[in-house]
């Protein structure tokens, strides 16, 4: 759903999106909020991920959660900046992201921890990044 938001700039980039959702898969979350961190971790996917890149979206259910996945083939994250990516403010190169306020990755934090779930990110500094984050699956 929030891919299609984004078509335009995802085929102006070239870029190949893949998703593996199943279309059975429910979670406990207010709808709009949880668009609002899809949408954030699409764009930055979108907006750091070069020319004819890949972005791939996926989520998976285990035990009592759903884990959702957003990777590209992009810029990636150096490592001593991995830490620090979900606090206010922050940006990873400033010289580089001269758009944005860095409250993106802070917000989608705060929506997330308050659905009772959690979000982290795994980065090879120019090999992308994958951000993962975790709801409750419906009961």
């Amino acid at each position: 759903e929030q891919i299609v938001h984004y078509e335009a700039l995802t085929q102006q980039k070239r870029l190949s999106v893949s998703d593996d959702v199943p279309p059975d898969l429910a979670a406990e979350v207010d709808r709009k909020m949880i668009g609002r961190v899809l949408g954030n971790l699409i764009h930055n996917a979108i907006k750091f991920t070069p020319d004819r890149g890949r972005i791939s979206i996926a989520a998976a259910a285990s035990n009592d959660q759903i884990t959702v996945s957003i990777a590209d083939t992009g810029a990636g994250i150096p490592a001593e900046d991995l830490p620090r990516i979900f606090e206010r403010f922050y940006k990873v190169d400033r010289a580089r992201g001269k758009s944005g306020t860095g409250l993106g990755l802070a917000i989608a934090r705060h929506v997330v921890e308050a659905h009772g779930g959690r979000i982290w990110a795994e980065s090879v500094e120019g090999k992308g990044a994958t951000f993962y984050f975790t709801l409750p699956a419906a009961k």
